[in-house]
């Protein structure tokens, strides 16, 4: 299994990583795959990629929630650490729009998010993208980019059949995490309308742990519970999960 988005380098997980990522390992869990925040973050990161060079593997981008201040001058460091080494880097992200904390800089969101977008076309690069509260302002964007050159994963999805449905006809791929183990979620029904050609799997650790983990630090090993729910609502085998996302997630982020 591959979990497509995880941010293992969290200060929650300061006293006990080895464990962490052993027990990941121990359920099947072969790589994570880590977004960027910001500038803390990158150094964060890049000591766990030392310190796991077989299992873990870098975004670079800046969240959403982190455009405010000196954002600019982030995104021209970031342009040059992208000049210097794109293949440090597997995807862009995390990146995208959140209006849940502020309406008020939207434009610079989306001013952020084109900009990051333009390393996706430049480097060959896929995308993880965050969105909250913020569906019609990514799709919006998503539209007046959309080309064959340009796919990526909306990461946490929790939309609707027609935004699925829509998304997967401009290339990109739903990241499907613990919140489709949630009592009053639809993604198992979007799911079982879409199937799982464009699917990937993640936990988004240590956030939004699954059924039974709920309200409790999530983590890698988790994944695996995504997996025999996603068995059992589905009609799939739990190898048969593992086998159709890992190969999506390589599609996307390893081509």
């Amino acid at each position: 299994m591959i979990d497509t988005h995880t941010h293992l380098d969290s200060s929650k997980f300061l006293e006990d990583i080895d464990e962490v990522v052993n027990r990941a390992l121990s359920v099947g869990v072969t790589s994570m795959y880590l977004p960027n925040v910001d500038d803390e973050s990158l150094v964060r990161m890049n000591s766990l990629q030392e310190r796991y060079p077989n299992y873990i593997e870098l975004m670079l981008g800046l969240h959403p929630c982190e455009i405010k201040g000196d954002w600019e001058k982030i995104l021209d460091r970031y342009d040059k650490l992208w000049e210097a080494n794109p293949s440090a880097f597997i995807a862009v992200g995390e990146i995208g729009l959140d209006l849940y904390w502020d309406k008020s800089n939207i434009g610079q969101q989306i001013q952020a998010l084109n900009h990051q977008l333009d390393w996706c076309l430049k480097y060959d690069k896929p995308f993880s993208m965050h969105v909250r509260d913020a569906w019609e302002a990514t799709l919006k964007v998503l539209r007046e980019r959309k080309c064959p050159e340009l796919k990526g994963v909306l990461h946490c999805f929790s939309g609707s059949l027609e935004i699925a449905r829509e998304l997967i006809d401009m290339g990109h791929y739903l990241g499907i995490g613990g919140v489709a183990t949630f009592k009053n979620s639809n993604i198992a029904n979007v799911l079982s309308e879409i199937g799982l050609d464009r699917i990937v799997l993640e936990t988004d650790s240590p956030y939004l742990a699954p059924v039974p983990h709920r309200g409790k630090r999530n983590e890698s090993s988790h994944l695996q519970n995504i997996a025999i729910f996603l068995s059992d609502k589905l009609g799939y085998s739990v190898q048969e999960i593992d086998t159709i996302t890992s190969a999506n997630a390589r599609s996307v982020f390893l081509k």
